[in-house]
């Protein structure tokens, strides 16, 4: 909502001369001046707070005597959380994550993932995992098949040595989903290469799956039992994860680098993590 808004005010300053809705741009200035001061405010008030304050004790005695007294607002005072970054810091992390090309940064991540996967003995080897890739991977073990045709939904089952459709199959794919944050929280303070709900995401749809097909009891007792244990299957695979990456740190790093030039090929990859 926020950048449709924002777009539409850019748009009609643009355009507006094309279009005739020259009436329209102080209404359009306006909403654009509130927006960024907002945004300036929620997510830099701690800067603005002490730069204000440092200006005002470095020229205390310029100010008029009522001008010194007054104080900063606190942060817990201001309306609708503002300061706080809640209002938009979404927002702003968001258009961080768009316009941010920290190719080292991506290449970490997917060296994490990659090492997690080929430890953790996954039939995969994505370097950038996501919940639908690692759901389709656990319905696959089982032998989950999609037979539709002519608009009827079929599914075939057939039990695997391999299933994945086990508590330890379901937390070593969710260790997999989460190395990469893992890896990012360990450097940087903000995730920009990473997605922090690919693990809510993946178990969602096998929830949304298990719920559907009545031959997935197996799977559905290997998932977490309500919003609570989803958290602590989460915190739980991210601990798993960053203590497996920092284990193997030297290793983890290497292939980091050899992703960085570009080139590197799945075998390559592979003499990396054997040390051939």
């Amino acid at each position: 909502i926020f950048s449709a808004v924002v777009a539409g005010c850019v748009a009609i300053n643009v355009f507006s001369g094309l279009f005739g809705l020259e009436d329209l741009t102080p209404l359009t200035n306006l909403i654009l001046g509130v927006t960024i001061t907002t945004v300036v405010i929620d997510n830099f008030f701690d800067v603005l707070v002490f730069t204000g304050s440092t200006v005002t004790k470095l020229n205390e005695d310029k100010l008029p005597e009522a001008a010194s007294k007054i104080s900063a607002p606190k942060k817990e005072d201001m309306p609708l959380g503002i300061g706080t970054g809640s209002l938009t810091g979404n927002v702003v992390r968001g258009l961080s994550r768009l316009l941010s090309d920290n190719t080292e940064r991506d290449c970490e991540c997917e060296a994490a993932a990659i090492f997690a996967a080929y430890s953790l003995g996954l039939p995969c080897f994505a370097f950038k995992p996501n919940a639908l890739e690692g759901a389709t991977l656990v319905l696959e073990s089982m032998g989950v098949q999609d037979n539709t045709s002519n608009g009827e939904e079929e599914y075939t089952y057939s039990q695997s040595m391999d299933s994945l459709a086990s508590d330890a199959g379901v937390l070593k794919v969710l260790i997999w989903l989460m190395a990469p944050v893992a890896m990012e929280l360990s450097r940087h303070p903000q995730l920009l290469s990473s997605d922090a709900e690919v693990g809510r995401g993946f178990l969602q749809r096998l929830g949304d799956k298990a719920r559907v097909l009545d031959y997935l009891d197996a799977l559905e007792g290997a998932l977490p039992d309500g919003e609570e244990e989803t958290d602590d299957y989460l915190r739980w695979a991210i601990a798993e994860a960053d203590a497996i990456l920092r284990d193997n740190a030297d290793v983890v790093g290497t292939l980091g680098e050899a992703l960085v030039g570009g080139a590197a090929t799945v075998g390559d990859c592979v003499a990396v993590l054997e040390d051939w």
